[in-house]
Protein backbone atom coordinates (compact mmCIF):
# COMPACT_ATOMS: atom_id res chain seq x y z
CA UNK A 1 0.00 0.00 0.00
CA UNK A 2 1.42 3.06 -1.04
CA UNK A 3 2.07 5.87 1.76
CA UNK A 4 -0.40 8.26 1.43
CA UNK A 5 -2.80 5.58 1.69
CA UNK A 6 -1.60 4.48 5.03
CA UNK A 7 -1.90 8.35 6.09
CA UNK A 8 -5.69 8.51 5.08
CA UNK A 9 -5.93 4.35 6.79
CA UNK A 10 -4.05 6.14 9.86
CA UNK A 11 -6.67 9.28 9.98
CA UNK A 12 -9.04 7.25 9.89
CA UNK A 13 -8.02 4.97 12.67
CA UNK A 14 -7.36 8.31 14.92
CA UNK A 15 -11.37 9.46 14.16
CA UNK A 16 -12.53 5.83 15.20
CA UNK A 17 -10.35 5.82 18.45
CA UNK A 18 -11.46 9.02 19.30
CA UNK A 19 -15.53 7.80 18.94
CA UNK A 20 -14.86 4.53 20.87
CA UNK A 21 -13.74 4.26 24.44
CA UNK A 22 -10.96 1.66 23.56
CA UNK A 23 -8.15 1.45 21.67
CA UNK A 24 -7.79 1.02 17.78
CA UNK A 25 -4.71 -0.35 15.99
CA UNK A 26 -4.33 -0.59 11.82
CA UNK A 27 -2.20 -2.45 10.69
CA UNK A 28 -0.16 -3.25 7.64
CA UNK A 29 -1.66 -6.19 6.10
CA UNK A 30 0.52 -8.63 3.81
CA UNK A 31 -2.05 -7.42 1.06
CA UNK A 32 -0.86 -4.11 1.29
CA UNK A 33 2.80 -4.83 0.59
CA UNK A 34 1.75 -6.69 -1.81
CA UNK A 35 0.77 -3.81 -3.83
CA UNK A 36 4.32 -2.48 -2.88
CA UNK A 37 5.60 -2.22 -6.72
CA UNK A 38 8.27 -0.17 -8.65
CA UNK A 39 8.41 -0.02 -11.94
CA UNK A 40 11.34 -0.61 -14.96
CA UNK A 41 11.81 3.35 -14.91
CA UNK A 42 12.40 3.12 -11.15
CA UNK A 43 9.77 5.47 -9.44
CA UNK A 44 10.86 4.73 -6.09
CA UNK A 45 8.40 6.17 -2.91
CA UNK A 46 10.31 5.11 0.13
CA UNK A 47 13.39 6.32 -0.39
CA UNK A 48 14.81 9.71 -0.28
CA UNK A 49 15.52 11.52 -3.22
CA UNK A 50 19.13 12.10 -2.80
CA UNK A 51 19.72 8.14 -2.08
CA UNK A 52 23.29 7.27 -2.93
CA UNK A 53 22.30 3.67 -2.75
CA UNK A 54 19.46 4.56 -5.67
CA UNK A 55 21.46 6.42 -7.44
CA UNK A 56 24.15 3.71 -7.98
CA UNK A 57 21.42 0.68 -8.25
CA UNK A 58 19.83 2.74 -11.38
CA UNK A 59 22.99 3.28 -12.91
CA UNK A 60 24.55 -0.09 -12.95
CA UNK A 61 20.32 -1.38 -14.05
CA UNK A 62 20.81 1.12 -16.73
CA UNK A 63 24.22 -0.23 -17.60
CA UNK A 64 23.35 -3.74 -18.23
CA UNK A 65 20.04 -3.50 -19.49
CA UNK A 66 20.67 -1.11 -22.49
CA UNK A 67 21.37 -3.68 -25.70
CA UNK A 68 23.68 -0.47 -27.14
CA UNK A 69 25.68 -0.77 -23.71
CA UNK A 70 29.02 -1.98 -23.99
CA UNK A 71 28.20 -3.56 -20.40
CA UNK A 72 24.72 -5.30 -21.52
CA UNK A 73 24.25 -8.45 -19.72
CA UNK A 74 21.86 -10.49 -21.16
CA UNK A 75 18.69 -10.88 -19.24
CA UNK A 76 19.44 -14.61 -18.45
CA UNK A 77 22.55 -13.97 -16.49
CA UNK A 78 20.51 -10.88 -14.80
CA UNK A 79 21.47 -12.59 -11.20
CA UNK A 80 20.83 -11.29 -7.82
CA UNK A 81 20.80 -12.45 -4.63
CA UNK A 82 19.28 -10.89 -1.26
CA UNK A 83 19.90 -12.20 2.50
CA UNK A 84 17.03 -11.88 4.48
CA UNK A 85 17.04 -11.40 8.03
CA UNK A 86 18.35 -7.53 8.64
CA UNK A 87 18.64 -7.31 4.71
CA UNK A 88 14.57 -7.80 3.65
CA UNK A 89 13.09 -8.53 7.15
CA UNK A 90 13.39 -7.31 10.85
CA UNK A 91 16.15 -8.81 12.79
CA UNK A 92 16.59 -6.58 15.63
CA UNK A 93 13.41 -7.00 17.30
CA UNK A 94 14.96 -8.78 19.32
CA UNK A 95 16.74 -11.08 17.20
CA UNK A 96 16.55 -13.31 14.38
CA UNK A 97 13.07 -14.40 12.85
CA UNK A 98 14.15 -17.76 12.97
CA UNK A 99 15.12 -17.58 16.32
CA UNK A 100 12.01 -15.84 17.65
CA UNK A 101 9.90 -18.59 15.58
CA UNK A 102 11.98 -21.28 17.35
CA UNK A 103 12.00 -19.86 20.56
CA UNK A 104 7.93 -19.94 20.29
CA UNK A 105 7.68 -23.58 19.07
CA UNK A 106 9.31 -24.50 22.07
CA UNK A 107 7.83 -22.53 25.03
CA UNK A 108 4.90 -20.83 23.71
CA UNK A 109 3.11 -23.62 21.24
CA UNK A 110 0.05 -25.29 22.90
CA UNK A 111 0.67 -28.09 20.51
CA UNK A 112 4.40 -28.96 20.84
CA UNK A 113 5.83 -30.49 23.86
CA UNK A 114 9.57 -30.24 23.80
CA UNK A 115 12.11 -32.26 25.61
CA UNK A 116 13.09 -30.49 28.94
CA UNK A 117 16.43 -29.75 27.76
CA UNK A 118 15.22 -28.54 24.56
CA UNK A 119 13.17 -26.37 26.23
CA UNK A 120 15.47 -25.28 29.00
CA UNK A 121 17.82 -24.20 25.88
CA UNK A 122 14.96 -21.94 23.95
CA UNK A 123 14.35 -20.36 27.52
CA UNK A 124 17.98 -19.47 27.83
CA UNK A 125 17.99 -17.84 24.16
CA UNK A 126 14.63 -15.88 24.52
CA UNK A 127 15.98 -14.48 28.19
CA UNK A 128 19.12 -13.34 26.40
CA UNK A 129 18.02 -11.75 23.56
CA UNK A 130 15.02 -9.94 25.51
CA UNK A 131 17.62 -8.77 27.53
CA UNK A 132 19.39 -6.87 24.75
CA UNK A 133 22.56 -9.44 24.08
CA UNK A 134 23.56 -11.18 20.88
CA UNK A 135 23.81 -14.63 19.91
CA UNK A 136 26.94 -16.63 19.63
CA UNK A 137 27.05 -18.17 16.45
CA UNK A 138 27.81 -21.43 18.13
CA UNK A 139 24.17 -21.81 19.35
CA UNK A 140 23.08 -20.99 15.63
CA UNK A 141 24.09 -24.60 14.85
CA UNK A 142 22.40 -26.01 18.08
CA UNK A 143 19.14 -24.19 17.45
CA UNK A 144 18.94 -24.96 14.06
CA UNK A 145 19.17 -29.02 14.83
CA UNK A 146 16.61 -28.55 17.95
CA UNK A 147 14.50 -26.74 15.78
CA UNK A 148 14.24 -29.58 12.81
CA UNK A 149 13.24 -31.99 15.84
CA UNK A 150 10.88 -29.71 16.66
CA UNK A 151 8.89 -29.89 13.44
CA UNK A 152 9.19 -34.15 12.54
CA UNK A 153 6.59 -35.65 11.36
CA UNK A 154 5.27 -32.29 9.30
CA UNK A 155 4.80 -32.29 5.88
CA UNK A 156 5.77 -29.63 3.83
CA UNK A 157 2.08 -28.22 3.41
CA UNK A 158 1.88 -28.90 7.59
CA UNK A 159 4.73 -26.61 7.98
CA UNK A 160 4.43 -23.83 5.79
CA UNK A 161 0.33 -23.81 7.71
CA UNK A 162 2.12 -23.55 10.86
CA UNK A 163 4.91 -20.85 9.80
CA UNK A 164 1.86 -19.12 7.93
CA UNK A 165 -0.34 -19.11 10.84
CA UNK A 166 2.63 -17.87 13.42
CA UNK A 167 3.34 -14.73 11.02
CA UNK A 168 -0.22 -13.74 10.58
CA UNK A 169 -0.52 -14.14 14.52
CA UNK A 170 2.75 -13.57 16.57
CA UNK A 171 3.77 -9.70 16.94
CA UNK A 172 7.17 -7.96 16.85
CA UNK A 173 9.20 -7.41 20.25
CA UNK A 174 9.07 -3.19 20.60
CA UNK A 175 7.09 -2.01 17.39
CA UNK A 176 3.36 -1.27 17.56
CA UNK A 177 1.40 -2.97 15.15
CA UNK A 178 3.36 -5.40 13.15
CA UNK A 179 3.56 -8.62 13.33
CA UNK A 180 5.98 -10.67 11.77
CA UNK A 181 4.38 -11.49 8.24
CA UNK A 182 4.46 -8.05 7.94
CA UNK A 183 8.03 -6.90 9.22
CA UNK A 184 9.36 -6.60 5.71
CA UNK A 185 11.13 -3.33 4.95
CA UNK A 186 9.03 -1.21 2.11
CA UNK A 187 11.76 0.27 0.69
CA UNK A 188 13.31 -2.94 0.11
CA UNK A 189 10.30 -4.44 -1.44
CA UNK A 190 10.68 -1.54 -3.45
CA UNK A 191 14.17 -2.63 -4.40
CA UNK A 192 12.90 -6.58 -5.73
CA UNK A 193 10.19 -5.22 -7.39
CA UNK A 194 12.56 -2.71 -10.06
CA UNK A 195 14.93 -5.55 -10.63
CA UNK A 196 12.06 -7.97 -10.97
CA UNK A 197 10.33 -5.32 -13.72
CA UNK A 198 14.08 -5.03 -15.50
CA UNK A 199 14.04 -8.59 -16.07
CA UNK A 200 16.56 -9.90 -12.61
CA UNK A 201 15.97 -13.37 -11.42
CA UNK A 202 16.19 -12.63 -7.77
CA UNK A 203 17.34 -15.31 -5.71
CA UNK A 204 16.75 -15.48 -2.00
CA UNK A 205 20.29 -16.60 -0.07
CA UNK A 206 19.69 -16.40 3.21
CA UNK A 207 20.34 -18.64 6.57
CA UNK A 208 16.43 -18.81 7.39
CA UNK A 209 14.95 -22.07 7.05
CA UNK A 210 13.93 -22.41 3.08
CA UNK A 211 10.26 -23.19 3.88
CA UNK A 212 10.25 -20.54 6.22
CA UNK A 213 11.80 -18.21 3.80
CA UNK A 214 9.56 -19.16 1.03
CA UNK A 215 6.28 -18.42 3.33
CA UNK A 216 7.70 -15.22 4.07
CA UNK A 217 8.46 -13.90 0.29
CA UNK A 218 4.69 -16.14 -0.49
CA UNK A 219 3.13 -13.53 -2.04
CA UNK A 220 4.88 -10.17 -1.25
CA UNK A 221 8.06 -10.38 -4.15
CA UNK A 222 7.63 -11.91 -7.27
CA UNK A 223 9.88 -14.63 -6.68
CA UNK A 224 9.42 -18.30 -7.11
CA UNK A 225 9.72 -20.64 -4.47
CA UNK A 226 12.52 -22.51 -6.42
CA UNK A 227 14.22 -19.23 -6.11
CA UNK A 228 14.82 -19.53 -2.65
CA UNK A 229 18.19 -20.86 -1.53
CA UNK A 230 18.14 -21.40 2.37
CA UNK A 231 18.93 -23.24 5.39
CA UNK A 232 17.90 -27.14 4.70
CA UNK A 233 16.82 -30.02 6.65
CA UNK A 234 16.03 -33.67 5.27
CA UNK A 235 13.14 -34.82 3.81
CA UNK A 236 12.27 -38.47 4.98
CA UNK A 237 9.53 -41.08 4.25
CA UNK A 238 7.10 -41.87 6.99
CA UNK A 239 8.13 -45.11 7.11
CA UNK A 240 12.01 -44.04 7.53
CA UNK A 241 10.51 -41.47 10.02
CA UNK A 242 9.03 -44.37 12.07
CA UNK A 243 12.34 -45.56 12.41
CA UNK A 244 14.32 -42.75 13.44
CA UNK A 245 16.14 -43.29 9.64
CA UNK A 246 15.47 -39.21 9.31
CA UNK A 247 18.36 -38.76 6.67
CA UNK A 248 18.08 -38.93 3.11
CA UNK A 249 20.58 -41.94 2.81
CA UNK A 250 18.59 -44.70 2.46
CA UNK A 251 16.28 -43.08 -0.38
CA UNK A 252 19.48 -42.22 -2.41
CA UNK A 253 19.63 -46.56 -1.70
CA UNK A 254 16.60 -47.19 -2.89
CA UNK A 255 14.55 -47.25 0.20
CA UNK A 256 10.94 -48.63 -0.97
CA UNK A 257 8.27 -45.66 -1.47
CA UNK A 258 4.88 -46.56 -1.11
CA UNK A 259 2.30 -44.47 -3.37
CA UNK A 260 0.80 -42.01 -1.54
CA UNK A 261 3.19 -42.12 1.59
CA UNK A 262 3.64 -39.03 3.41
CA UNK A 263 6.88 -37.32 2.95
CA UNK A 264 8.07 -35.42 6.14
CA UNK A 265 10.71 -32.92 7.76
CA UNK A 266 13.62 -35.12 8.92
CA UNK A 267 17.10 -33.99 10.11
CA UNK A 268 19.03 -30.58 10.41
CA UNK A 269 21.13 -30.72 7.13
CA UNK A 270 22.70 -27.28 6.43
CA UNK A 271 22.87 -23.90 7.44
CA UNK A 272 23.23 -21.69 4.35
CA UNK A 273 25.50 -18.56 5.92
CA UNK A 274 28.93 -17.38 5.05
CA UNK A 275 31.12 -19.34 3.04
CA UNK A 276 27.75 -21.36 2.71
CA UNK A 277 26.37 -19.05 0.63
CA UNK A 278 28.54 -19.40 -1.77
CA UNK A 279 28.52 -23.25 -1.88
CA UNK A 280 24.40 -23.10 -2.16
CA UNK A 281 25.05 -20.41 -5.02
CA UNK A 282 27.30 -22.75 -6.90
CA UNK A 283 24.71 -25.76 -6.37
CA UNK A 284 21.80 -24.03 -7.07
CA UNK A 285 22.12 -21.08 -9.60
CA UNK A 286 24.79 -22.41 -10.90
CA UNK A 287 25.98 -19.38 -12.56
CA UNK A 288 27.29 -15.63 -10.45
CA UNK A 289 25.29 -13.19 -9.76
CA UNK A 290 25.86 -9.71 -11.25
CA UNK A 291 23.98 -8.17 -7.91
CA UNK A 292 24.28 -9.11 -4.01
CA UNK A 293 22.40 -7.09 -1.33
CA UNK A 294 23.06 -8.05 1.83
CA UNK A 295 24.04 -6.42 6.17
CA UNK A 296 26.76 -8.00 7.93
CA UNK A 297 29.93 -9.84 7.26
CA UNK A 298 27.57 -13.11 6.85
CA UNK A 299 27.23 -11.74 3.36
CA UNK A 300 30.85 -10.95 2.61
CA UNK A 301 31.31 -14.49 1.39
CA UNK A 302 28.61 -13.76 -1.22
CA UNK A 303 29.57 -10.21 -2.27
CA UNK A 304 33.20 -11.49 -2.70
CA UNK A 305 31.87 -14.71 -5.12
CA UNK A 306 29.78 -11.70 -6.79
CA UNK A 307 32.66 -8.81 -7.43
CA UNK A 308 35.88 -10.88 -7.65
CA UNK A 309 36.15 -12.30 -11.40
CA UNK A 310 32.66 -11.83 -12.92
CA UNK A 311 32.42 -11.91 -16.63
CA UNK A 312 30.08 -9.35 -16.06
CA UNK A 313 29.64 -5.86 -14.43
CA UNK A 314 28.98 -6.80 -10.80
CA UNK A 315 28.17 -4.84 -7.50
CA UNK A 316 26.57 -5.14 -3.77
CA UNK A 317 24.99 -3.61 -1.67
CA UNK A 318 25.21 -3.25 2.20
CA UNK A 319 22.26 -2.15 4.34
CA UNK A 320 23.84 -0.42 7.79
CA UNK A 321 21.45 -1.05 10.41
CA UNK A 322 22.17 2.94 11.79
CA UNK A 323 18.68 3.80 12.29
CA UNK A 324 18.71 3.97 16.58
CA UNK A 325 15.02 5.94 16.24
CA UNK A 326 13.23 4.02 13.96
CA UNK A 327 14.74 0.65 14.50
CA UNK A 328 16.88 -0.93 16.92
CA UNK A 329 19.98 0.16 15.11
CA UNK A 330 23.72 -1.08 16.09
CA UNK A 331 26.17 2.17 15.09
CA UNK A 332 29.03 -0.44 15.92
CA UNK A 333 27.76 -2.87 13.67
CA UNK A 334 26.85 -0.18 10.97
CA UNK A 335 30.39 1.12 11.27
CA UNK A 336 32.41 -1.96 10.99
CA UNK A 337 30.14 -2.78 7.86
CA UNK A 338 30.61 0.60 6.17
CA UNK A 339 34.06 -0.05 6.78
CA UNK A 340 34.21 -3.04 4.80
CA UNK A 341 32.31 -1.68 2.05
CA UNK A 342 35.16 1.21 1.33
CA UNK A 343 37.34 -1.66 1.59
CA UNK A 344 35.94 -3.64 -1.13
CA UNK A 345 34.23 -1.23 -3.36
CA UNK A 346 30.60 -2.15 -1.84
CA UNK A 347 27.95 0.16 -1.77
CA UNK A 348 27.03 1.40 2.01
CA UNK A 349 23.26 1.60 2.43
CA UNK A 350 21.92 4.10 5.36
CA UNK A 351 18.42 3.01 7.13
CA UNK A 352 18.73 6.13 9.11
CA UNK A 353 19.50 8.67 5.69
CA UNK A 354 18.04 6.51 3.12
CA UNK A 355 14.66 5.95 3.77
CA UNK A 356 11.58 7.77 4.59
CA UNK A 357 9.99 5.00 6.09
CA UNK A 358 10.80 1.26 7.04
CA UNK A 359 7.62 -0.30 7.46
CA UNK A 360 5.07 2.77 7.40
CA UNK A 361 3.96 5.42 9.69
CA UNK A 362 1.95 3.31 11.95
CA UNK A 363 5.02 1.32 13.08
CA UNK A 364 6.69 2.71 16.20
CA UNK A 365 9.35 1.86 18.95
CA UNK A 366 7.70 1.14 22.57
Amino acid sequence: MRLGKCILRLAACMVVAILLPVSVSCETTRQDLAEIRVGKDGNFKYWQEDSPAIVRLKAFVSQVTDPASKDFVPARDRIATFDVDGTLLCETAPTYFNFMLFCHRMMHDPTYTPAPEDRAFAKEIEEYVLANHSLSPEWGFRQQEIQSKAFYGMTNEEFDAWVQNYIENEPVVGLTNLKWGTALYWPMIEVVSYLVANDFKVFICSGVDREMGRVLCKDIYDIPPYQVVASDVDYVLASQSANDERTERKIAEGYPYTPGERIERGEFKQLTTAYNKILSIIREIGQKPILAWGNSSGDYPMFYHTTLDNKYPSIAFCLLCDDTVREFGNQEKADKCAAACGQNGWVAVSMRDEWKTIYGPNVKKE
